[in-house]
């Protein structure tokens, strides 16, 4: 069992054993997903209405608790090998935890401390528990849709909810209406996620429609098929500046999106996104 690190820096995930080789994973527990909604009551109706369409409903920050065991095999090292552990967890910017029990899946979370490993006398070794924050409220995946979707490749587990078919595109050319498939279990947010879209089309007004949730862009300004678009949060990007627009770039539903290009005489298009789970 492993506790896999990634800071976010370029150099990929480590595992806690390799970084402290006298530190070892016992146990890896997320809380369960907590759902944030409103309600409200209505005069005359049986219990609680829910005035929000489900999309709007959000995730709640959770802890994942761990253990960890510590074996410093002689005395003296137990403290050194204590404050090793503290400088690599305890840090001011999140990261991203994993676990081989939860394959293919990362949690962004922070590590604020408040935690403790005490040594009993005679022992060099002890179980101790720390607890992560999962800020997002979800997981998301450590591979993108530009990995194929199958169980071959190690890149994707059951529970991930990966269809049958091994072929899906998220990248098209010149289709004025294509299907996009959200394999997670979360709306992909343009705001929120880690959702990037590449856009080289010639065409005025250009136009991007997700008609499954109503969601559309347009791209005030003339574009050459040779400059690529690119997203960024709110903002269309168009030779590393803003462009005018209305509308948002549409997120992804969970599941099946079916999406039309209009005034666009040739274009092609990526989605390259992580997908997110509860």
């Amino acid at each position: 069992m492993e506790l896999f690190i990634d800071f976010d820096n370029g150099m990929g995930e480590q595992s806690l054993s390799t970084l402290l080789p006298h530190f070892n994973l016992v146990s890896f527990l997320p809380e369960s997903p907590s759902i944030e909604r409103e309600t409200t009551k209505v005069h005359r109706v049986n219990g609680l209405v829910l005035p929000q369409h489900p999309r709007d409903v959000t995730y709640k920050e959770r802890d994942i608790k761990t253990e960890i065991h510590i074996d410093s095999i002689i005395a003296s090292n137990f403290y050194q090998y204590r404050q090793e552990l503290y400088a690599v967890l305890v840090r001011p910017f999140p990261y991203y935890i994993s676990s081989d029990l939860l394959p293919n899946r990362r949690f962004k979370v922070t590590c604020d401390g408040n935690f403790s490993i005490p040594k009993e006398k005679e022992r060099n070794f002890t179980t101790f528990d720390v607890s992560f924050l999962n800020f997002t409220g979800v997981a998301e995946s450590k591979s993108t849709s530009m990995t194929k979707q199958n169980f071959s490749g190690e890149h994707w587990s059951p529970g991930m909810n990966i269809q049958e078919i091994d072929s899906l595109q998220y990248s098209f050319e010149n289709q004025k209406r294509f299907n996009v498939y959200n394999t997670g279990a979360v709306f992909i947010n343009p705001m929120e996620h880690d959702y990037n879209v590449f856009l080289n089309a010639a065409g005025k007004n250009v136009t991007l429609i997700n008609h499954t949730n109503g969601e559309k862009l347009t791209i005030e300004t003339t574009l050459k098929k040779s400059q690529q678009v690119s997203f960024v949060k709110q903002y269309t990007i168009l030779n590393k500046k803003p462009v005018k627009t209305s509308g948002r770039l549409p997120g992804l539903e969970i599941g099946w999106n079916e999406f039309e290009i209009q005034n666009a005489t040739d274009f092609s298009i990526k989605f390259d996104t992580r997908f997110y789970y509860p």
